[in-house]
């Protein structure tokens, strides 16, 4: 089945209304041909009465109610300022109903198909505010806002991010949610909450009493994730933690998409885009079963740094604070091969990531090559028939990858079988004074 060529670009409504020239130059020289605006609108009394707040601003009581918790019993997060000004999870107040259907409007007479972006668990990655997906409540939310979003704005496709466990630079979000909402989620799937988290505790156990001088001979042969499990002693309940939490979110999304399409038709697109492969499962994305809960896949590997530098650079941290001896470069190799990066000429110390530097993506990080190997792993795990949209840096969103780099990248997507490229940002690409 041949699949028609997606090209988009995430925008917001002044994009549309205010730069209409910008649009048109991505039609004439990228060959633009979607837009993803971001949710702005106002719902619906009938959706409103669905949220699990108390009230906007939702009191502080609420919203610890609602969060995902971690291993050690307390909230997902304590920074509660991100979610004051919503009147759900990840939606906010202050919307503006008229400029959107102005915005949409404006997009499709100039031929692009429109696509609304909407959020999902993690309302907040940099906080750590993830709302619980074990929870009906939270759940009955997103259901009613994704049908409304899909059936009332004519638009031909719902896309949804975030539907995931936090980015893992912050390492804390491996370990929600374990909540009694969850367990008894666990047990509905076949799993035992009380074994998983045991088995959590004994793996980190193990790890803190591993010597450096055994440890690293053995992982510089191999590293595998079997190698890991044996040497954890981790057994079948820190696997199944992971499975757990993506057949989790794979039942909840799979929800949502019959509730959208029983409200705007069965023809109707809702797509979830996925984290790198590399590093998917341990947010709960599980590639090979993608089609089961979304229409498409977007592999979000725009985001180098804050989704795998600064992720291998906590985690180097966190392997040096348990294993006394371990060298950082030593540390940074066994993540590489355990992760699946070996090979690529990664850096060999935390100070050549060059965190929080606007080139940081590609200093000293194989961008092209990094980013290549997730688009390969990601059209080999995905399902063949389901179309795939990777989301690339075009530059400014929110940093700007060389455009050699860019253009490199494409090639590695088309040649991996990829159904197009959705865009954040465009700078390096195009010329457009006015933004």
């Amino acid at each position: 089945m041949i699949q028609e060529t997606k090209i988009g670009i995430y925008g917001s409504t002044s994009m549309v209304l205010d730069t209409p020239g910008y649009l048109e130059l991505l039609q004439q020289q990228l060959g633009l041909n979607v837009i993803i605006l971001g949710f702005s609108g106002q719902l619906p009394e009938q959706v409103l009465r669905t949220s699990p707040f108390d009230g906007t601003p939702p009191s502080a009581e609420t919203l610890r109610s609602l969060l995902c918790q971690h291993l050690d019993g307390r909230p997902s997060s304590d920074r509660l300022d991100s979610t004051r000004g919503h009147i759900g999870p990840h939606v906010s107040a202050a919307g503006d109903d008229a400029t959107l259907r102005r915005a949409i409007d404006q997009a499709q007479r100039m031929g692009l198909q429109v696509w609304l972006l909407a959020g999902g668990w993690t309302s907040s990655d940099f906080d750590v505010v993830m709302f619980c997906p074990g929870q009906a409540r939270v759940n009955r939310w997103y259901e009613a806002v994704y049908s409304h979003l899909a059936s009332d704005y004519g638009v031909a496709a719902l896309d949804i991010t975030h539907a995931r466990f936090p980015m893992l630079s912050y390492p804390r979000g491996m370990f929600l949610c374990t909540c009694d909402h969850c367990a008894r989620a666990a047990q509905e799937l076949g799993y035992d909450m009380t074994r998983m988290t045991a088995a959590l505790r004994e793996a980190r156990e193990r790890l803190a009493g591993m010597p450096a001088d055994r440890l690293v001979p053995i992982m510089a042969h191999a590293a595998g994730v079997g190698d890991v499990i044996q040497a954890l002693g981790a057994g079948q309940g820190v696997i199944e933690w992971f499975s757990f939490r993506a057949e989790l979110l794979l039942r909840n999304l799979q929800r949502f998409r019959q509730a959208v399409r029983a409200a705007a038709g069965e023809s109707f697109i809702f797509g979830v885009d996925t984290y790198p492969a590399s590093l998917s499962l341990y947010v709960g994305h599980q590639h090979s079963r993608w089609a089961e809960c979304s229409d498409f896949a977007s592999p979000l590997v725009s985001h180098v740094d804050i989704f795998v530098t600064q992720a291998l650079a906590e985690w180097a941290g966190f392997l040096q604070g348990l294993i006394p001896g371990l060298a950082e470069s030593d540390a940074l190799d066994i993540l590489y091969r355990v992760i699946g990066y070996d090979g690529l000429g990664m850096p060999r110390t935390m100070a050549e990531f060059a965190l929080g530097e606007p080139d940081s993506e590609f200093r000293h990080v194989p961008l092209v090559d990094l980013v290549g190997r997730d688009l390969d792993k990601a059209r080999l795990y995905l399902p063949e028939t389901l179309p795939s949209y990777p989301i690339i840096q075009g530059g400014g969103a929110p940093h700007d990858w060389p455009r050699e780099a860019i253009e490199a990248i494409l090639q590695r997507s088309y040649g991996a079988g990829h159904n197009g490229v959705m865009f954040q940002g465009t700078r390096s690409l195009v010329d457009y004074p006015k933004l």
